[in-house]
């Protein structure tokens, strides 16, 4: 362990009771293997697999995303998970938009000055 850590090949990964990936910390950007999994598993779950951005609804081609872009110190689990096409994913990544998740599992978008999107 003292050889793998001064190479820097240890890494912290949390798993739940079950041995499901919950959190893989910094060290990984891209949600891999079981954390990809619970991901999709969430957003089919929330949303039926579609697009979170409201309006949207596309189900085929979706992406994980960090609902804290990782850039700015958001971590690859499943807390900071979020369902989106392409299209709405790069738009929150370069445009300043955000999107969270309330406690009672609803989405919400936020334009770059911090007002809401809300669905048609």
């Amino acid at each position: 362990a003292v050889v793998a850590a001064f190479y820097g090949h240890v890494r912290r990964v949390v798993v739940d009771a079950a041995g499901v990936v919950i959190d893989l910390g910094r060290r990984s950007r891209l949600f891999t293997g079981t954390a990809r999994d619970a991901a999709i598993l969430q957003g089919v779950l929330d949303r039926n697999g579609r697009c979170t951005h409201p309006g949207c609804g596309r189900d085929s081609h979706c992406q994980i995303d960090h609902l804290i872009e990782w850039q700015h110190g958001g971590s690859t689990d499943l807390v900071n998970a979020g369902i989106g096409c392409g299209h709405h994913n790069r738009v929150k990544s370069t445009s300043g938009f955000s999107t969270r998740r309330d406690p009672h599992g609803h989405w919400h978008t936020y334009r770059p000055d911090h007002t809401e999107i809300r669905a048609a």
